[in-house]
């Protein structure tokens, strides 16, 4: 991890992350599945949906902690890709409490979804 992380209140996923368990994740699933299991993950972390979008397959969502935007879209017809943006309440963000939340979120969806792999379409 680079030395401002270690003091940054935002993470992000994307496809060519530098941090492995950063990367973009794939699951076997449609759309319309990963979508409900995306928000069973959200109630087990206590968090309230302030937005979503079918159209544009995005949920945000808030806890008292922090708020994070879970976008998932399909590349293929029985394939999701999931990418998750997180930003903490802290004055500072030591030791990245974002890293951490979205590792945290991968692994509750891994226990729910068919997981693919990381970063397939680079």
């Amino acid at each position: 991890m680079k030395f401002l992380n270690y003091f940054s209140n935002e993470f992000e996923t994307r496809e060519d992350h530098y941090i492995p368990s950063l990367k973009t994740r794939y699951y076997r699933v449609r759309n319309e599945e990963a979508y409900e299991k995306i928000k069973q993950v959200i109630l087990q972390e206590k968090g309230r949906i302030k937005s979503e979008s079918t159209n544009y397959h995005e949920i945000f969502y808030e806890t008292p902690k922090y708020s994070a935007v879970i976008i998932y879209l399909s590349p293929k017809i029985s394939e999701t890709a999931i990418d998750i943006k997180v930003t903490t309440y802290r004055m500072f963000g030591l030791l990245g409490p974002g890293k951490k939340i979205i590792e945290r979120l991968y692994q509750e969806l891994d226990k729910v979804l068919p997981y693919k792999g990381t970063s397939l379409y680079k």
